[in-house]
């Protein structure tokens, strides 16, 4: 009898692991013939996440954004917190804090008509996604020209480039 456990439990096993492998290959072959296949191994850095459908790239170089900002020719938004917005920005940034971004939507609106400005979002620290979330969403909006500073206020600070702190300034 306890050979027939076994005997049984064995074949459950080896049927299962056949069912699975029936699965996965299945799988494979869909994903191989459909119009749009989904890649096995990706790219998952923020780098290739932030890529307009043409393939441009939504970062930019704190070097670039020191450009722009000398220049004034770029907006700079802090996705962060507004308490961690008033602890330390880059100079002249305005905080659309992306956790509560429906609320500053409509004043961001009525500050920035222009659809084509360049748009410069950041928040802080290599895992920080606020910026880049943020930056799609502006994007999907109609904003043409946004751009992301990945792990902005650490390497903007890093370089030396103006950092205001206090008053908080809402678009």
């Amino acid at each position: 009898m306890y050979r027939f456990r076994t005997e049984l439990i064995f074949k459950t096993f080896l049927q299962a692991a056949v069912l699975a492998l029936i699965a996965v290959a299945a799988a494979l072959a869909f994903n191989n013939f459909r119009a749009q296949s989904l890649p096995l191994i990706a790219d998952w850095s923020p780098e290739a996440r932030l890529k307009t459908a043409t393939g441009d790239s939504l970062v930019l170089s704190a070097e670039q954004a020191w450009e722009f900002h000398l220049a004034r020719e770029a907006l700079f938004v802090d996705a962060r917190s507004p308490q961690l917005y008033t602890e330390g920005h880059i100079a002249g940034a305005l905080n659309v804090p992306w956790q509560d971004v429906d609320q500053y939507l409509d004043s961001f609106f009525k500050k920035v008509t222009d659809r084509k400005a360049i748009i410069i979002a950041y928040c802080d620290g290599e895992s920080c996604s606020l910026s880049e979330d943020l930056a799609l969403e502006l994007r999907d909006m109609g904003y043409s020209n946004v751009k992301v500073i990945l792990n902005g206020l650490t390497v903007w600070k890093t370089r030396g480039y103006p950092i205001e702190t206090g008053a908080y300034r809402e678009p």
